[in-house]
């Protein structure tokens, strides 16, 4: 099986390439280049196309994207571009080539208010990422039908950074001691990266097998915490005094102050 995964520089990227090393695999980067990938601006028609046509893969898996809320602040073109132009650029061009493709997208298409949802549930997107998601996905599901769409939960694993994760994030904060208000309100699943790829390599052999068109997958481990309960967690199993530790709504407010008009 020949494998073309855009965006193999991130947390699942990375993740991704592994659970396919014994498959002839193709990674891409970007701003994080690195040896063994190929430089590929995947907001370029050229780039994707080009790099299509160098590695002909049965399949595609997009891992591309943009989560860093100071990128949505201060260059929304370039969010909307990395996580919506990006995914129509990669449907287009491997519905072009006759390659399968895998979309990765993210439950923050829901509010996170009352999970677990299923792929049917009816979305609502409260913050700019989210609406950008679900944009993206409608954006594959429109030139590339037959492409399959995964949801994946917030992921945890061997990070490069803190803010990598949002998850290591949370330990960021609440190793430092400082006073911290987390969102109290919307329950995520957080879910280790490994255990995401896998889904991706097993959902990906599906489709080159023909057993898998143009449907829409959710996948996360079991249990569900809001981010002041993760951060709880954290604070006890590293043995940090939680008292700086506030619960809050600020997760919900932010994202109904940023919807997308």
């Amino acid at each position: 099986m020949r494998v073309l995964i855009f965006g193999a520089s991130g947390l699942l990227g990375r993740a991704v390439m592994r659970a396919f090393a014994d498959s002839n695999v193709t990674g891409t980067s970007f701003r994080r280049q690195r040896p063994g990938l190929i430089t590929v601006d995947a907001t370029s028609s050229t780039a994707v196309w080009r790099a299509l046509d160098q590695a002909r893969p049965d399949v595609v898996v997009n891992c591309v994207g943009e989560r860093h809320p100071e990128v949505w602040a201060n260059a929304p073109a370039r969010a909307h571009d990395l996580n919506v132009e990006a995914a129509r650029l990669t449907a287009e061009a491997a519905r072009h080539h006759g390659a399968h493709l895998l979309h990765i997208s993210s439950d923050y298409v829901f509010d996170g208010i009352a999970p677990p949802y299923r792929p049917s549930s009816r979305c609502r997107p409260l913050g700019f990422y989210s609406r950008l998601k679900l944009l993206a996905e409608d954006m594959v599901s429109t030139v590339y039908p037959e492409a399959a769409i995964l949801r994946l939960p917030v992921l945890y694993g061997p990070v490069e950074y803190a803010g990598e994760s949002s998850i290591s994030e949370i330990a960021h904060e609440v190793s430092s001691g400082r006073p911290v208000e987390l969102d109290d309100v919307c329950i995520r699943y957080p879910t280790h990266v490994d255990d995401a790829a896998q889904v991706c390599r097993r959902l990906a052999t599906a489709q080159v097998q023909g057993r898998l068109v143009g449907t829409v997958h959710h996948w996360s481990a079991a249990q569900g915490f809001t981010k002041y309960q993760m951060g709880l967690l954290i604070a006890r199993r590293f043995h940090f005094p939680p008292g700086h530790i506030k619960a809050g709504v600020g997760d919900l407010a932010k994202k109904s102050s940023h919807l997308v008009r």
